[in-house]
């Protein structure tokens, strides 16, 4: 019996140890949702003086109240300006569930890494969170009005995220900027949104570029972050082009010609002798709109498959020419050149060296079905 009796009594004690361990009195590293003030969306700009300001978008503390907290402050330093918001704010500021990352145009053109290194470093962040840029400061835009279904502290997130679904602009996230910093095989590339005035939102209208690690003051527009996608092979979705297909036609929409490729593949090859560049790109696709139809047949077929080539091979072309005078290497072509050709690779001359490299494109393209009624 007294062994049964201490039996139930350490049975008892391990209970009560677990009970109290759930109790919210007992945790020693909690933090409650009551005590922090979460940020969703965050952007950092450069002063004048040199000193950085962090602007902060927080939800809205009432779920049927659509007023969200917009905070700014700045200091010396990235870390000083965030530990400042905790002196203006009821609740500690809490970063771990961040979602998005703006930077500021001026701050794009200085050299990013200091600005983001300690957000990479941080173990409590999310790193998972995007990076994006604006062609004005970051308080400017995230101070903005926003006519949207969302709240402006998950707006911008949603903004991305949409845009990247339709292959308009690349995803990157903090931790896949911070290994491209570090590499000097590869140059950084981020979505550019802009504020619409008469929309009251704002708009993913591009790829900035990068060379190193400073802005170039270039971006891709959509078709050509487009084109960036596919010589990523970075396409899971269906990608769509628009290309004016003829000049005739009436009523003016009836040019126009849009393609859905489900299937993309391509290649970046590099040759010697000389040393190039040669890309193969192949799709497969449907004509999804074409106000004149009719079609059927494989001569026209035949035809609308040569258009897209050539037209294609011309946009991807023009692509490799923005990036060489902007001397941007953001499909990485210095890392395959120092793993494969590393007497071609020289990491200080490398830029002025991509800018010279003559650039092969071939592209194959096939239409499995017209998509429309012929």
């Amino acid at each position: 019996m007294d062994l049964a009796f201490k039996g139930w009594e350490i049975i008892e004690k391990i209970y009560f140890d677990f009970i109290m361990c759930l109790s919210p009195d007992s945790c020693w590293d909690q933090n409650l949702l009551k005590d922090v003030q979460l940020i969703y969306t965050v952007g950092y700009d450069v002063l004048k003086d040199g000193s950085e300001e962090t602007t902060s978008v927080a939800p809205p503390v009432d779920e049927m109240v659509e007023t969200v907290n917009v905070l700014s402050t700045n200091n010396k330093t990235v870390r000083d300006s965030r530990y400042h918001l905790d002196t203006i704010v009821a609740e500690h500021i809490d970063f771990s569930k961040l979602q998005v990352v703006v930077l500021g145009k001026d701050l794009a053109e200085d050299k990013i890494y200091p600005y983001i290194d300690v957000i990479y470093r941080d173990p409590r962040h999310h790193l998972n969170a995007r990076l994006a840029m604006t062609d004005t400061s970051a308080k400017e835009l995230l101070n903005q009005p926003i006519d949207s279904q969302k709240n402006k502290s998950e707006y911008y997130a949603g903004l991305l995220e949409s845009s990247e679904i339709i292959n308009v602009i690349p995803k990157m996230t903090l931790q896949h900027a911070c290994t491209i910093l570090l590499d000097p095989g590869i140059d950084l590339f981020i979505p550019l949104l802009v504020y619409r005035d008469e929309l009251k939102r704002a708009e993913a209208i591009g790829t900035s570029l990068f060379s190193k690690d400073k802005y170039t003051g270039t971006f891709l527009n959509h078709d050509q972050s487009t084109i960036f996608n596919v010589l990523r092979n970075k396409t899971d979705r269906v990608v769509r082009m628009t290309r004016k297909y003829s000049e005739d036609k009436e009523p003016e929409v009836s040019n126009y010609m849009t393609m859905e490729f489900k299937n993309t593949k391509t290649s970046l090859k590099l040759l010697k002798d000389p040393f190039r560049i040669s890309v193969k790109i192949k799709l497969k696709g449907a004509v999804a709109e074409y106000g004149p139809d009719h079609l059927v047949g494989t001569k026209k077929l035949d035809s609308i498959e040569s258009w897209w080539e050539k037209t294609l091979k011309k946009d991807t072309e023009d692509l490799f020419t923005i990036l060489k005078e902007n001397q941007s290497d953001i499909l990485g072509i210095g890392r395959m050149t120092a793993a494969l050709m590393p007497d071609e690779w020289d990491e200080k001359e490398w830029h002025e060296k991509f800018s010279q490299l003559p650039v092969e494109v071939e592209v194959d393209m096939s239409i499995s079905s017209t998509g429309i009624i012929d």
